[in-house]
């Protein structure tokens, strides 16, 4: 029996078309993975921040309950006085500058508000008596 040679042409095409089965299994695959993403990315990502944070939790329990000092949960972080201080400094000594900025902003609405008041009790529409 003799064997059967292909011709270089012969064999690119044979190629071309194992190619273009392998590209349409892993296309395929692909739209299944992303299917199953867009169906489950809620889950997936809340089983994701969930296992993350007990995670957390399980190391910092571990860590206090071990009496290590590695790891220091929950400490707030402890306002600088000279900053405290010097805000306030600031704020005191500009007082009267900022009263005149507020009451600047706020006598227009004020005065708008009196003067709608003012005309809607002048020119109210008598109720029918029915």
């Amino acid at each position: 029996m003799s064997t059967y040679k292909l011709s270089p042409l012969e064999e690119l095409r044979l190629e071309k078309k194992r190619y273009n089965e392998q590209r349409t299994i892993v296309s395929q695959r692909l739209s299944y993975q992303l299917q199953y993403l867009n169906d489950n990315w809620g889950t997936m990502l809340t089983k994701g921040v969930t296992s993350s944070i007990r995670t957390k939790l399980s190391e910092t329990v571990d860590n206090l309950s071990s009496g290590s000092t590695a790891v220091t949960p929950f400490v707030t972080k402890r306002v600088n006085p000279w900053l405290n201080n010097t805000a306030m400094n600031i704020i005191m000594s500009n007082l009267p500058l900022i009263g005149s900025l507020t009451w600047r902003v706020t006598k227009p609405a004020l005065l708008a508000f009196a003067a709608k008041k003012a005309t809607s009790m002048l020119f109210r529409r008598k109720k029918k008596k029915g």
